[in-house]
């Protein structure tokens, strides 16, 4: 693996910004059953996740899916300094534009004990969990104070299939996913470095 972090992030969002309407629409669609089957798998009740921007899978329907099955959705709000927590959201609720011009909602914020899973976005994954994210940090240090809290929710990334890949080595502060699943595939993460299938 020659390229670097960099190369890769860059090469990958201006893949993604550059799916057309049709793709984006059927990989909407295509993911919906798996993370709907994965999250009553573990029983999941309470699951964050993010609304789409610049490319990301569209998890709308997945979330509206959610909903109608009886679970409670958590959105990111992003802090000063790299902070963020989670607030609940149903549609129609009122959201505001953050610096990065992504929505989010204007509720209390949920404790990282409230949350059961959280679909993770990224810019690129490894078939053993690792992830690349935009470079901002936001989930790494989210899920490292979750586990400083005692808190472990099940991490879930979220992507295209063109977007998972072998990545350089994670640096010691990235978080590994339990599981990614795509369009096409879920792929179970044993430990970090192992896939699974």
């Amino acid at each position: 693996m020659n390229d670097t972090r960099r190369d890769i992030r860059s090469r990958l969002m201006v893949a993604r910004q550059n799916l057309d309407v049709a793709r984006q629409l059927d990989a909407a669609s295509a993911i919906v059953a798996a993370i709907v089957e994965h999250a009553e798998s573990i029983g999941a009740q309470t699951i964050a996740a993010s609304l789409p921007h610049r490319g990301e899978i569209d998890l709308r329907p997945t979330l509206e899916a959610l909903l109608r099955r009886g679970r409670r959705i958590a959105l990111p709000v992003c802090g000063s300094a790299g902070s963020m927590h989670f607030s609940p959201w149903e549609p129609g609720d009122r959201l505001i534009s953050n610096r990065y011009g992504i929505n989010e909602p204007i509720s209390e914020p949920l404790t990282p004990h409230d949350i059961d899973a959280v679909l993770v976005p990224g810019v690129a994954f490894s078939p053993s969990g690792d992830r690349l994210g935009h470079g901002v940090g936001f989930y790494d240090r989210w899920f490292e104070s979750a586990t400083a809290r005692g808190a472990r929710p099940r991490r879930i990334g979220v992507a295209h299939d063109f977007q998972v890949l072998e990545l350089p080595t994670p640096e010691p502060w990235d978080v590994p996913m339990d599981v990614v699943i795509t369009p096409a595939r879920s792929i179970t993460v044993l430990q970090r470095g192992e896939p699974g299938r």
